[in-house]
Parts: C-alpha cells; sequence; structure tokens
C-alpha cells in the first residue's frame, strides 16, 4: 500500500451559504483509506457543493478539509493531490486519448519511460489499450468517461472525486461503466468520493452512502443499512420503492401499529422499542416483501387496481380503501391477476419499517 493510500479525509464542521440561503449546514465526515463513499440527494441537496469544497473550486464558510490531518482549506485545487471526473468528460479535443492521460504526468515532469509505463498499465485497467492514439472526438461517451478515469488516475491522486460522471450516458452503458468504476477503485485502492442522484448506482458500488436532504445529513451508512433500516421519512421515501402509511402505536411491546381505515392492527413481528402507547408513525413497506394470497390471519382485502411489467418483475398496485401498496411479482402469478380482482395482502414479519412521524431530514 502506497502512503497516499494511507490518508483519510476528514470533513470537519464544513458549511456553506450563498446570497443568505444555507446550501451546506455545518457536515461531519470522515473517507477512510481505500474508501467509495458516496454523495446521494436530490437536485440541491448540497452535494455538488460540497464535492467542489473538497476539490478546492469553492471555499466553505465554515469548518475545514483535511487530508491525512494537514489542513487543505485554503490551499488552490492543483496542490491537493486529488483527482476529478467530471459529467461533461473534460477532455482536451486537441490531444489523443494517451496524451490526455499523460497531461498531469507532463506537468510534473516524469521521464518519458515512466510516463509510458504509467500510461500503459492505465489503458490496460480501463479496457482500452488500443485507443491511445484516438482523439476524443473518434470515441464513444463511455470510452472518453473511461479516459477521463484514467487520466484523474495518472497521478496517483490521494482522493478521486467523482461529480456525476455518468449521468450523460445512454442507460446500459451506465451500467457497465458503473461497474468498471467500481472495479477500478478497488483495484487500485483509491479512496473516492462520487456524487450521484441516483439511487441504484449509490447503492450498487459504495462502502458507505451519504444521503443529503437540504443541505444537511440525513443518514450515513452502507449500503444495504440505508435501504434496510431508513433512519427518516425523508430517507425511506427518497431511496427504492416504498408503501408508506401513517398510524399509531398501539402495543410496543407486542409490536402492534394501528392504521386508520384497517380493521386489525398491524404486525410488525418485533418489540418497539423506544415507542410508547398513542405515538405517531410512519411505516414502510418495500414492494419485494409483500405477498397476494388467500385470506389468512392477519391479512388484508384489497383489490387489484394496477399492473406494471418492469421486465424482471410485475409491480402491481393494490388497494384498501384509502390506502394502496406496491407488491413486485414475477411470472404466472402477475400475469393471472386481472383488474379490479379481490385478494388478500400478506405483510411478512419484519416487512414493515417503523419510523417516528416527527423525525425530520
Amino acid at each position: 500500500m502506497t502512503q497516499s493510500q494511507l490518508k483519510h479525509l476528514h470533513l470537519d464542521s464544513v458549511s456553506k451559504t450563498y446570497a443568505g440561503q444555507v446550501a451546506l449546514h455545518p457536515l461531519e465526515l470522515i473517507v477512510s483509506p481505500g474508501e467509495l463513499v458516496t454523495l446521494l440527494g436530490p437536485s440541491g441537496c448540497g452535494k455538488t457543493t460540497l464535492l467542489r469544497i473538497v476539490a478546492g473550486f469553492l471555499s466553505p464558510d465554515g469548518g475545514r478539509v483535511l487530508l491525512g490531518g494537514r489542513d487543505l482549506t485554503g490551499l488552490p485545487a492543483r496542490t491537493r493531490d486529488m483527482g476529478m471526473v467530471f459529467q461533461s468528460y473534460s477532455l482536451f479535443p486537441n490531444l489523443t486519448a494517451g496524451e490526455n492521460v499523460a497531461f498531469g504526468l507532463d506537468v510534473r515532469r516524469l521521464g518519458s519511460a515512466e510516463k509510458k509505463q504509467r500510461v500503459d498499465e492505465l489503458f490496460a485497467l480501463i479496457g482500452l489499450g488500443e485507443f491511445q492514439g484516438r482523439y476524443p472526438a473518434q470515441l464513444s461517451g463511455g470510452q472518453q468517461q473511461r479516459v477521463a478515469l484514467a487520466r484523474a488516475l495518472a497521478i496517483r491522486p490521494s482522493v478521486l472525486l467523482l461529480d456525476e460522471p455518468l449521468s450523460a450516458l445512454d442507460a446500459q452503458v451506465r451500467l457497465n461503466l458503473r461497474d468498471e468504476i467500481r472495479r477500478v477503485q478497488q483495484q487500485t485502492g483509491t479512496t473516492t468520493l462520487f456524487v450521484t442522484h441516483d439511487q441504484e448506482e449509490a447503492l450498487a458500488i459504495s462502502d458507505r452512502v451519504v444521503v443529503l436532504n437540504q443541505g444537511r445529513v440525513a443518514q450515513v451508512g452502507p449500503p444495504a443499512e440505508i435501504y434496510r433500516r431508513p433512519a427518516t421519512p425523508f430517507v425511506a421515501e427518497f431511496i427504492g420503492r416504498s408503501s408508506g402509511l401513517s398510524g399509531q402505536v398501539v402495543d410496543a411491546q407486542a409490536g402492534l401499529v394501528q392504521v386508520a381505515g384497517l380493521n386489525a392492527p398491524l404486525g410488525v413481528g418485533r418489540p418497539l422499542g423506544g415507542f410508547s402507547r398513542g405515538e405517531a408513525v410512519r411505516l414502510y413497506l418495500r414492494p419485494e416483501e409483500l405477498r397476494l394470497g388467500t385470506q389468512a390471519p392477519g391479512s388484508i382485502p384489497v383489490q387489484i387496481r394496477q399492473k406494471r411489467f418492469l421486465g424482471a418483475v410485475t409491480r402491481v398496485s393494490v388497494g384498501a380503501g384509502t390506502h394502496e401498496f406496491e407488491i413486485d411479482l414475477q411470472g404466472a402469478q402477475a400475469e393471472a391477476l386481472a383488474l379490479g380482482e379481490e385478494t388478500h395482502l400478506h405483510v411478512p414479519s419484519g416487512a414493515i419499517h417503523v419510523i417516528r412521524e416527527t423525525v425530520s431530514a
């Protein structure tokens, strides 16, 4: 492991305000060496502002940017030992792909033999060894973005910054390049901060995800934790699909919650520690965890309202009074269902995630 890989990135109470509007409230984040952390959130949440502060393109109004304990806050971007990949590729059109990748090495005055070896290694790493002599206009969007990635990695940066690098690409190219970025990042062991508004992208490639909302951190954690145990209603509703219901706790020890319009309380499948009787809560149910079938104890009578074929699954919307639930079904079961048909919804034990109605962010 190189010395640069041993440096952790520490954002210490970083904040930013534009024209009286808070873009980032004081934010604390540590990115460990070799870790890929994704900043995820809707437009205007502060993720790109934060990345530009780390890169040195913006100055924070408060707090510090530390790399391996060294304060970078007042330093210009070129001295921060960071590589950056932009959404728009930003390759030099008058340079070949190989010359683009070698550009940073030229600035650092590497010898020709060492420079050629490094460029060859990187083109092998991104799988474009035969494209070194082509100009950007002769490359596809996905190929250009791979070259941009190789150029950012050429200087062996302590931190790699990726600003929505896949958003300008077609869907299938995005999927392929997403996996390539993760492979290259793991192979090089480069500490990486990745910005995206795409939930699937964030969940697929990250060691940890930082969910931002209105300039605040709503939740930080591994992808599975963010998805399965959202900390706030915002995270539950922003990440993935879920059916949300408002209810009240009727028995915390037994894990029972009453939803208006449903005859019987819903069983959460575990005690609701920290909750009290009568407390207002939000219940979230993921479509892949719900089932349809015949009547059984605890099942909810529902009517089929809509079916949407999504390829691997068919998403079925069912209604119980004013409440609507989404269920993901596969194969013949979904095909056999008719709109307007009466059936029963089964909620398996543990499928309901409960969050306090009053939790912010």
